[in-house]
């Protein structure tokens, strides 16, 4: 217990009540399990978010609750749940402890830990996740009037979809709408979570919240449940209009099966666009027209080139923003009536 009180704690463990951890266990980890890792060699992550939001320091030898957990991150790593105790790598600042498979050139290897032992209670059962939920399954239900929801894709990991996401909802706080903020998918992880809340927004959940550190390999039936379970929670809190930001990009494999779903179509009414280029940015409105998907507009890092934009405005028709204009009083009436309209009308516009 004194190993475990005085360890560094990392976000993806917020909300879990490490009272219940009464001792370390040999058993073997599996995902969403608590662990406790030692520091071997400090490499990619040399800070661990901690569950304040603060990047704390790393030193050869620190121990670190952490999660075990999988990661699918082009710019970062591609790494799955730990099979044994022993050698894997902290792989995400938020806390994901797992077995590095493959990785970006633009990164260092990853920060090199051993699992020391799995967190159990008392009964000797171990602490996951799953057992911490703050969303419970109250699902609206469907001749209940329920919040428009606005989904922000990108082309790829680090395209602008958070910064797009934030402003949006900065311009909602605008014309007084009370605009609640989610990541459906993606890695445990702190700084969106924090970006969002500090953007004014109403309330913020993600996956997190649903017990799962990361939802790499999760069915397009659970990425729509956990959908229902945030648009209830943001409905029945007295939130207006709800911003779901889904992480990495149109041909992650996982938002290639959702966004193929007509179900998940259901769930949402209406959505915008962030792209690294304009050649991107052109492909996944095409991309998502393909399935039948409405796009209301486009943005993110293509938009610091004037004439990338003015490209993709061109190929498309479609309203391309920088961030201030997002937060503008008229662009979020202008969104606002459209979402209204479209949820009014029943229709299934996503992205």
């Amino acid at each position: 217990m004194s190993r475990i009180s005085s360890a560094k704690r990392s976000f993806v463990t917020r909300n879990v009540d490490l009272n219940d951890a009464h001792s370390l266990s040999s058993q073997l980890p599996e995902e969403g399990d608590l662990v406790l890792a030692r520091v071997d060699r400090i490499r990619q992550h040399g800070r661990l978010e901690s569950p304040e939001g603060r990047r704390v320091h790393l030193y050869k030898g620190d121990e670190l609750i952490l999660v075990a957990g999988n990661r699918y991150a082009t710019d970062q790593y591609h790494a799955t749940t730990p099979t044994t105790l022993g050698r894997c790598h902290l792989v995400a600042a938020g806390g994901i402890a797992a077995d590095v498979v493959g990785k970006s050139a633009q990164v260092k290897p990853a920060t090199e830990i051993t699992l020391v032992g799995t967190l159990i209670d008392q009964a000797g059962t171990k602490l996951n996740l799953k057992n911490y939920k703050k969303l419970q399954p109250s699902y609206i239900h469907p001749n209940t009037a329920s919040i428009p929801v606005l989904v922000v894709l990108g082309s790829d990991m680090n395209s602008g979809k958070t910064s797009m996401a934030c402003s949006i909802i900065k311009g909602f706080n605008h014309v007084g709408v009370k605009a609640a903020g989610a990541k459906l998918t993606g890695t445990g992880a702190g700084p969106d979570y924090w970006k969002m809340l500090d953007s004014g927004a109403y309330r913020v959940r993600d996956f997190v919240d649903n017990g799962y550190p990361s939802t790499v390999g999760l069915s397009a039936n659970s990425l729509i449940d956990l959908l229902r379970v945030i648009k209830s929670d943001a409905t029945q809190n007295g939130a207006d209009l709800l911003i779901v930001e889904v992480a990495d990009g149109v041909l992650q494999p996982d938002n290639q099966k959702l966004l193929s779903d007509p179900r998940f179509l259901k769930e949402v009414s209406g959505a915008v666009v962030a792209a690294d280029s304009a050649a991107a940015a052109v492909y996944c409105c095409e991309r998502l027209i393909q399935q039948g998907i409405q796009v209301h507009g486009l943005g993110g890092l293509f938009t610091r080139s004037e004439l990338a934009a003015e490209e993709v405005s061109l190929q498309l028709g479609l309203p391309v923003y920088r961030l201030d204009e997002l937060q503008e009083k008229s662009t979020a009436s202008y969104l606002m009536n459209l979402l209204s309209r479209e949820q009014a009308n029943g229709l299934r516009c996503a992205f």
